[in-house]
């Protein structure tokens, strides 16, 4: 894992996972990031990724998203600058609060 990044595994669950993310997101170690959250996203099909605790630069640059590969479904726990610095992406569902991320992880359940 990339030096400017902490990535904690918080709730496991069949192929549900809960990941947090901390750090300096930069065109350059969004790869690093994304690269390292396909690892851990490895045969999860829906995952939240709580990504509150990441920075941004302060230009208004377009980034490359640092989602990972595989799942299904994402859910974002994410600030508002974040969603309109990225591509769309049709697996990704926003959330601005942490009860509405878990109600939708936690909703899926069967």
């Amino acid at each position: 894992m990339s030096a400017h990044f902490r990535i904690r595994v918080l709730a496991t669950s069949g192929v549900r996972l809960w990941c947090a993310a901390a750090g300096q997101l930069t065109v350059r170690t969004s790869g690093a990031l994304r690269h390292e959250l396909t690892e851990r996203c490895t045969g999860a099909s829906i995952v939240v990724l709580d990504v509150r605790e990441i920075q941004l630069p302060a230009d208004s640059a377009l980034l490359p998203p640092p989602w990972p590969d595989g799942p299904h479904t994402i859910h974002l726990l994410a600030t508002t600058d974040l969603r309109s610095r990225v591509p769309a992406d049709a697996r990704v569902h926003w959330h601005k609060d942490l009860d509405a991320a878990w109600q939708a992880w936690s909703g899926s359940f069967p």
